[in-house]
């Protein structure tokens, strides 16, 4: 009766049996898998050989066997890994057991096995016990000390296992003085002096000497440039004060600036070091809006006026609001840069200013018809309707299913479905690095159409298509986002803006520096939140689940919004970069229009990082079918306290 009953359902929904059986089986195996795996994490290896052998046929029998093997690699022999490598080296999971196992072989010390089991690694670990295999079998020394050459001659620390390498390379001939001052160099470059310190053990005591003096320099550059060996005139003298402006000139760069007027009268330094000193001092001082700013950057010869310089003297233009600099600078820019949308729309503002409003109406009807940042702002300059160019990709079944029979593409799934997000995301990875344009497309849309958002919105951005905007701008949790934008008096086109840029919808992100979920908290964010609400915070798992990340990071941006007055500006850069940096980057007993203070945040990411999110805030707005709230309406002006 009940077989009838679905068969009838069936029938109704389009489906036949077969479709029926094939989804019903592979419940049943989701469900075996999955204990499998629990069977083997307890130890019982009985239900675990039980349900492997029911699942020969299932797209992840090969992690079943990744998994065992795992588990006691330590006893492991050379045989059963080349068996695996034999079974599944068209797979991720070889790629990952290769690493455990070279790991367990330098472990035991087989530099046999090592170098037949080793394949070219990005690892530094594993480079380096490559090469203290080739030097502990004697295989080709001279070629072996060359490759651990290279591998110590970084402005870095290595890891422990280069140090048998870097030993065997020290007690040769190989290493010269000349090669430890090149480290030294990158050291003190790389603001790494203990490590330069280190170094000159290994050099004569003249040279430690000048190594002290330098690292002196690093640590107390105003003391050192007063030093008596700092009056002398030669070479490395020149460099070790060039470092020590250079060090002083990230925190003062007046008081940089004023000494290297001195110190160039007394030394003969380069033309390439003067310049290179004149673009920090600047660089620093714009990115501080010092009052010297304009002053210096005029005075960075055009040798050394690299793409930061060049753009940061646009940015210092606009400051101070001074429309014929910004006309200038932004026309000295190379054709590549100046053809971009953020410089080609500042020109036309200066140009409108200065009363050339014919050539500024020109450039704002083009990017007008531009879905960004700028191309929003130039049609509020016009008054005109936003373009949001949607273009749906057209993708067959045929094609869709074509491309989800893929092994690959299968495994990825099925990882998706039992919850693996990160073995799925590297089978993804694996199974579309070798796509062209038109199969990431087809990979987009059938990411998109199982739910799985963060891999649609990143393909198609490989694919370099940026139209579909269904796809690169979905409404996942829409209910829990706009409970929460009601609770919190939010605009949820906000809400899905910040989820857009913190996470492209990545229910299980982590950042390097430890933030979490969906807005991308901080656990300590999150736990304070969390005890404002009096809620039961969880712990740090609780904000990879979405509902409660969705809950804690609108109530923190709620929380910014109305320290700053309701500016969403300011709220999304405090989000990114923290409220401690944005009060001092606050202008100073004035206000700004919010475009020209949003150019001239210091932080790169912060500043791409509030457009980004304000821009998709205007295409959710329209993704959901709401009124529009105009991109002016989000940009009131900056004050200097709040």
């Amino acid at each position: 009766m009940k077989y009838r009953i679905i068969k009838v359902c069936l029938i109704l929904l389009g489906l036949s049996l077969a479709q029926y059986s094939i989804a019903d089986s592979l419940d049943r195996q989701r469900d075996d898998f999955l204990r499998a795996e629990k069977a083997l994490q307890t130890g019982d290896k009985k239900t675990f050989k039980r349900l492997k052998q029911k699942l020969i046929t299932y797209p992840l029998y090969g992690y079943l066997d990744y998994w065992a093997l795992k588990r006691h690699l330590s006893q492991a022999k050379p045989d059963e890994v080349r068996e695996f490598f034999q079974l599944y080296n068209d797979q991720p999971i070889a790629t990952r057991l290769r690493i455990n196992w070279l790991f367990m072989l330098a472990k035991r010390g087989d530099w046999e096995n090592y170098l037949a089991f080793y394949w070219p690694q990005s690892s530094i670990t594993l480079q380096c016990n490559e090469i203290r295999a080739r030097l502990e079998l004697g295989q080709d020394r001279d070629t072996a000390l060359n490759d651990a050459l290279k591998l110590w001659l970084v402005g870095h620390s290595q890891p422990d296992a280069c140090d048998p390498v870097f030993k065997q390379l020290s007690a040769s001939s190989r290493l010269t003085s000349a090669h430890i001052w090149e480290r030294v160099r990158l050291a003190f470059a790389n603001q790494k002096s203990s490590l330069a310190a280190y170094l000159a053990k290994q050099l004569s005591a003249e040279d430690r000497e000048w190594v002290t003096r330098w690292y002196h320099a690093h640590r107390r550059p105003t003391a050192a440039m007063s030093s008596p060996w700092a009056s002398e005139d030669t070479p490395l003298v020149r460099e070790i004060l060039v470092h020590a402006i250079q060090r002083l000139a990230r925190h003062k760069p007046g008081q940089a600036y004023m000494h290297w007027q001195t110190l160039r009268t007394s030394h003969r330094f380069s033309v390439s070091q003067n310049a290179k000193i004149l673009h920090d001092i600047a660089l620093t001082a714009a990115l501080g809006n010092k009052p010297d700013a304009k002053r210096w950057l005029e005075e960075v010869p055009e040798s050394a006026a690299d793409r930061d310089l060049r753009q940061w003297r646009v940015r210092n233009a606009l400051m101070r609001q001074d429309a014929a600099d910004v006309k200038r600078w932004t026309e000295k820019l190379p054709a590549e840069e100046r053809k971009k949308p953020e410089w080609r729309y500042w020109h036309a503002w200066a140009q409108e200013q200065l009363g050339s409003k014919g050539d500024a109406l020109t450039t704002y009807t083009r990017l007008s018809t531009e879905r960004d940042y700028y191309g929003f702002l130039a049609a509020d300059k016009l008054g005109r309707t936003y373009q949001m160019n949607d273009s749906r990709l057209k993708i067959g079944k045929k094609q869709l299913d074509a491309l989800a029979g893929q092994p690959g593409v299968r495994r990825a799934q099925e990882l998706y479905r039992v919850g693996k997000r990160t073995d799925a995301r590297r089978e993804w990875f694996y199974s579309t690095a070798s796509m062209n344009k038109e199969q990431l497309r087809q990979a987009a849309v059938l990411a998109h159409r199982w739910g799985w958002h963060d891999r649609a919105i990143v393909t198609a951005a490989q694919a370099r298509n940026w139209d579909d905007l269904a796809l690169r701008f979905p409404l996942p949790h829409r209910e829990s986002i706009f409970a929460t934008a009601s609770q919190y008096n939010l605009d949820p086109a906000l809400i899905y803006g910040v989820i857009r840029q913190e996470s492209a919808f990545m229910e299980d992100a982590h950042s390097a520096v430890g933030a979490l979920g969906l807005m991308q908290l901080m656990p300590a964010t999150g736990k304070q939140t969390a005890r404002s609400l009096n809620i039961r915070y969880g712990g740090n798992r609780a904000l990879l689940k979405s509902d409660q990340n969705i809950r804690l990071g609108s109530a923190y941006l709620n929380h910014l919004m109305t320290r700053y007055n309701g500016s969403p500006v300011l709220a999304a850069a405090a989000y990114n970069a923290g409220p401690h940096r944005v009060s001092r980057w606050l202008p100073t007993n004035r206000s700004l229009p919010a475009p020209l203070w949003m150019e001239n945040i210091p932080f790169r990411e912060t500043r791409h990082y509030v457009k980004q999110v304000l821009a998709y805030a205007t295409i959710f707005d329209w993704r959901l079918s709401q009124p529009l709230t105009r991109l002016s309406q989000r940009l009131p002006d900056v004050h200097g306290r709040y």
